[in-house]
């Protein structure tokens, strides 16, 4: 865990570089901030209701709650710089989602578990370079990107049971962290002065290598006298896709807002899954438990979207 903060504190030390030292050099240095609220529908939902049914006592979870959450996206930095008959441009993004996700299972012995996943947060790093192109006498511009994203996944898994069986969890701790190259593209068009329609596009399925690695361990302590304990090591896979089509009303010409729709699409799978189970309730139940946890994330990958609607501002500095 403190691995990763710290990579992420360097990250940010060297985009902030990169970008300061480039706005020196910069016609124009634009600060965005925008607000991204909607359901963050996980990909793990499927994969823990699946490993849960076939547990060493199934039980059924519902589905899960406090999926809202409110994004501060866009948050960083752009700049551009007139080269040729166009701008090369370069942005610097931060993104974190929050959600307080919890449910609840029912257990075949009539035993009623509340979970809940402390402390998730999703958060990706993303610095990209592109060209802008005008066409049609500055009313129509395409900007081609290539970019950088840096992704990660953290929570804590907190359970309690009560009923005929009574289990507690103890610290169990899930941090997984990719990174990889995508393209996009941004279409823009001046439909009057200044109000633009603005399409943009992003994705990472042209570059096959987008990835890193996950840990997940869990401890459950149940009644009578069983220890449930797995330790999960992986590779971790990730894709993304983004699509975004909004109105851009240029206030003046240093202020710009946007109002539209985006959503973002996360294809998850773990390949190479491994995990360390224990189980005292007997070697059957801890082979079953190593098989079906094969099954359900090494082979299986799952979806997770995050949406709807979006507003930003932005604001030119002139460098």
């Amino acid at each position: 865990m403190m691995k990763l903060i710290q990579r992420a504190r360097n990250l940010a030390i060297l985009i902030s570089i990169f970008l300061v030292s480039a706005a020196l050099q910069a016609d124009t240095l634009r600060l965005n901030v925008g607000i991204w609220p909607g359901e963050l529908d996980p990909e793990m939902e499927g994969r823990l209701r699946l490993d849960d049914l076939v547990d060493t006592t199934p039980r059924y979870d519902l589905a899960w709650a406090n999926k809202d959450t409110t994004t501060i996206y866009p948050l960083g930095l752009q700049y551009f710089k007139p080269i040729g008959s166009g701008k090369l441009v370069i942005n610097g993004n931060y993104i974190r989602y929050a959600p307080e996700y919890s449910y609840t299972g029912i257990t075949t012995t009539g035993s009623v578990s509340l979970v809940s996943l402390d402390d998730f947060a999703t958060t990706d790093w993303e610095l990209e370079a592109g060209y802008e192109i005008p066409l049609l006498g500055n009313k129509l511009f395409f900007t081609p990107r290539l970019g950088f994203r840096w992704h990660t996944q953290e929570f804590n898994y907190d359970e309690l049971t009560l009923g005929s069986t009574v289990a507690v969890s103890l610290d169990s701790p899930f941090s997984g962290n990719a990174r990889g190259s995508y393209i996009a593209l941004e279409t823009k068009i001046y439909v009057l002065p200044q109000v633009a329609i603005v399409v943009d596009l992003m994705t990472t399925s042209v570059f096959p290598n987008f990835g890193g690695s996950m840990e997940f361990e869990q401890t459950v302590l149940e009644t009578p006298s069983t220890l449930k304990y797995d330790r999960a090591t992986a590779s971790y896979e990730v894709e993304f896709s983004r699509y975004s089509v909004g109105v851009q009303y240029d206030v003046a010409p240093k202020a710009h807002i946007q109002l539209g729709i985006r959503e973002e699409t996360q294809k998850t799978s773990y390949p190479g899954y491994y995990n360390l189970a224990i189980r005292t309730s007997g070697i059957d139940n801890t082979v079953n438990e190593i098989v079906s946890d094969i099954v359900f994330w090494d082979y299986q990958k799952q979806t997770q979207t995050k949406g709807f609607a979006f507003f930003s501002f932005g604001y030119d500095i002139d460098i």
